[in-house]
């Protein structure tokens, strides 16, 4: 291999995971922020339990409530969550590589 295909390999195998990961644990905080204002409950039970993680290129946002999924089927403060802010979400990857080492 000629330096440029080693220098792309560098960066698809280990500088891009981790600033992809930079990205959507950004995006995933937006989101679980924006959830918990919106889930509507008597008690704080379930908005304290609304957490983001990410986990090899994937963000994983939820609750691990009991009774979580049926509130979201009446009220989808996730999906509202991430449409209402989608914008704010693509603009979290937005240079990702600009300072990537």
């Amino acid at each position: 291999m000629n330096e440029i295909s080693l220098n792309i390999e560098n960066v698809i195998k280990n500088i891009l995971p981790s600033v992809i990961d930079k990205g959507l644990d950004k995006a995933g905080y937006i989101v679980e922020n924006d959830a918990k204002r919106k889930v509507g409950v008597k008690t704080a039970t379930l908005r304290k339990s609304i957490t983001h993680d990410v986990e090899d290129g994937t963000c994983y946002i939820g609750s691990n409530v009991e009774y979580a999924p049926y509130h979201h089927e009446k009220n989808p403060f996730l999906e509202d969550s991430i449409q209402e802010n989608i914008q704010e979400i693509k603009d979290c990857f937005k240079g990702v590589l600009d300072n990537a080492e």
